[in-house]
């Protein structure tokens, strides 16, 4: 089989340190490769949350290409800045857990494609998400995420969970 290729999916939040952690045991363990991915939605220059390209330039006052190209370049900068925290991770992951680890992040239109279609790229063997214990309403309105990967995997998916009821190491 050769090395395995474990992806720990991330949100750069707090409450999903278990699932990063989870990760990098495994790795270490079984003498594989570790992968960290971001996926960053589209325009997330807010901190409220993100709207599409297109919905910011309906918002504009009066749409001008030079508007557009800033906007544009802001998009950029976000996915930029996004990158470069997940390979500063992956840097400080590989230094605490002493294993081979990537780190990543990609634009993203629907997360559960992008975290699916890094895999097949990398060839990946597992998939780590984490599961956030949503309240019934939000599942219902948003949808679960990890649900949602799951569903679509083709390879195996280890489901960590996260928040207030995760185990402590």
């Amino acid at each position: 089989m050769g090395m395995v290729r474990i992806l720990a999916a991330t949100d750069f939040s707090e409450e999903s340190q278990p699932v990063l952690d989870f990760t990098a045991n495994m790795v270490r363990q079984c003498g594989g490769k570790m992968y960290l991915l971001h996926a960053v939605e589209p325009c997330m220059i807010d901190a409220a949350g993100s709207l599409p390209a297109d919905d910011m330039l309906g918002m504009l006052p009066q749409p001008c290409a030079c508007a557009q190209d800033e906007l544009l370049q802001q998009c950029r900068n976000v996915l930029e800045r996004a990158d470069d925290r997940a390979k500063q991770l992956a840097a400080h992951i590989s230094q605490q857990w002493d294993i081979p680890i990537y780190g990543k992040a990609e634009e993203a239109d629907d997360i559960v494609a992008c975290v699916h279609g890094f895999c097949k790229r990398h060839n990946i063997d597992i998939l780590v998400i984490g599961n956030r214990h949503h309240t019934l309403l939000s599942s219902i309105l948003m949808g679960n995420t990890a649900e949602k990967l799951v569903r679509a995997a083709t390879i195996p998916v280890t489901v960590v969970p996260c928040g207030a009821k995760a185990k402590k190491p």
